[in-house]
């Protein structure tokens, strides 16, 4: 028999980790596992109890059953989200290290049924979106537009339906910004939040007029297109161009 328990999924992952020397990305592993476990400390999230599944650059862990999922989502997304940006902070601020390496980090959450039994993880749809989502074209790109910022927060439709928007809490829904994310053949409705900065500043390139897109990439571009709410992103090689220096919001 299938076990399966509705659980809340957090994920992170280190910017620009496959980029950094040895030693760089030993010290980047100990400041993700740390700037994390410090925030739960701060919280009163109890990490100890967390399932993890560890990936080098990245940690995936499923919150236990209890308090659940309206207990932890509001603190995850405000307390815990600001414990985060704190201790990232505090990291990045040890430049006498000689292993140092300024560390941005990419933060999923989404809650929904998992299996529990699985051989090598946790099986299905719910488990694989908040990877998606971690990785997605719309987060990279709020890194690469707001260069001061440490962190970027994206989240699942479902989180956002059921627990932002329904308030009270920080951040507020309008702080959001929706975007879609096209991943791997998955298409899901996510929304993104930068500490300190509005998202809605974000611009990005302007679709091509009708007609002149080509029905495919041309050979060796490596072309992927994410849509989000103000217009279409497109890299090509993993190029991404921003024509405005966006405005930090006042803390």
């Amino acid at each position: 028999m299938v076990t399966h328990d509705y659980r809340v999924l957090l994920t992170a992952d280190i910017e620009n980790y496959g980029g950094r020397t040895d030693a760089q990305q030993r010290n980047l592993q100990f400041g993700l596992v740390s700037t994390i476990e410090t925030a739960a400390d701060r919280v009163q999230l109890d990490h100890g109890a967390w399932e993890r599944q560890v990936g080098g650059d990245s940690l995936t862990v499923r919150l236990p059953a209890e308090p659940g999922p309206f207990v932890t989502i509001p603190l995850l997304l405000d307390q815990f989200l600001t414990e985060l940006d704190l201790a990232i902070a505090a990291h990045n601020s040890q430049r006498s290290d000689p292993t140092w390496a300024r560390m941005r980090m990419r933060l999923a959450v989404h809650v929904g049924p998992l299996q529990l039994d699985g051989a090598a993880g946790w099986p299905g749809q719910h488990a694989v979106q908040p990877a998606r989502l971690r990785d997605s074209a719309p987060i990279r790109t709020a890194l690469d537009t707001f260069r001061d910022a440490d962190l970027a927060l994206i989240v699942s439709r479902e989180v956002f339906r059921d627990y932002v928007s329904q308030g009270p809490g920080r951040p507020r829904p309008s702080e959001f910004l929706e975007v879609a994310v096209a991943e791997k053949k998955q298409e899901y409705t996510a929304y993104l939040y930068v500490p300190h900065f509005d998202v809605h500043d974000m611009e990005v390139p302007k679709s091509p007029p009708p007609g002149n897109t080509p029905s495919s990439p041309p050979p060796g571009t490596g072309s992927i297109k994410n849509r989000v709410k103000k217009g279409e992103i497109f890299f090509a090689q993993g190029d991404m161009h921003v024509t405005r220096e966006p405005k930090r919001r006042e803390k």
